[in-house]
């Protein structure tokens, strides 16, 4: 039974995690880009990490058409989100899961640098942020929190390997 590790990411959160997931483990990892229909063939294990955008887990509707439903997969969502914040990782759970119904799940926090940033990206990032800053303390989601730090500080990183540990 072979295992492969994939990722799609965008400024490199979930490329961090995957690398070390498949490190620790001597599981061959490749970019979502890079895997062929060969190692779809031959893989039995799927560990698939991916960014969250918008709520959406990066690249996961193209693998929908490309996995079949023999294969055990885990999909670890990298995003801003906190366990705290139960409305969003629900939005995300539900769109991993009308895609891949069957596979187990765990959500990671990751990073978001603004240097890294394209142009469009700041621009809803400073809308976020400024809509949030709105709102009373209380009634912040984590993300929002986190958003505001981005604006405001430039950064924020939540990368925390340990939590690789909860990934069977």
């Amino acid at each position: 039974m072979t295992t492969i590790v994939i990722y799609a990411t965008k400024k490199g959160s979930s490329e961090i995690y995957a690398r070390e997931f498949a490190n620790s483990r001597h599981y061959p990892i490749l970019e979502q880009a890079q895997v062929t229909s060969k190692e779809l063939i031959t893989a039995r294990n799927i560990y698939y990490f991916g960014s969250v955008y918008a709520g959406k887990v990066l690249g996961l509707e193209e693998w929908k058409k490309k996995i079949d439903d023999k294969k055990e997969m885990t999909i670890v969502s990298v995003g801003l989100s906190s366990k705290n914040d139960q409305e969003k990782l629900a939005e995300i759970q539900k769109g991993i899961s009308e895609d891949f119904p069957e596979a187990a799940t765990v959500h990671l926090r990751g990073r978001l640098v603004k240097e890294q940033m394209k142009l469009p990206e700041k621009l809803i990032v400073k809308m976020i942020s400024m809509a949030s800053k709105k709102k009373i303390e209380q009634e912040k989601f984590d993300i929002e929190k986190a958003i505001e730090q981005v604006v405001d500080v430039g950064c924020v990183d939540f990368i925390d390997l340990a939590e690789l540990d909860r990934i069977i």
